[in-house]
């Protein structure tokens, strides 16, 4: 892990935000007003669990 020092952000030239980030984050928050759990860690591990599997459905589509 590098350290802590080496990390800092002193303006906002230096954050990259990947394209997808928004609209993942957007769904996700949406998913979690609609289905108010309980448990969010739990329901969180479980969403982006199936979201990572929905993705890698889709690349292998793609490659084929």
């Amino acid at each position: 892990m590098a350290d802590v020092r080496e990390m800092r952000i002193f303006s906002a030239e230096q954050i990259v935000v990947p394209p997808d980030l928004p609209t993942i984050l957007k769904d996700y928050s949406k998913e979690v007003i609609r289905s108010n759990p309980k448990d969010l860690i739990r329901f969180s591990r479980e969403y982006f669990e199936r979201m990572a599997a929905e993705h890698a459905h889709q690349q292998s589509l793609k490659k084929h």
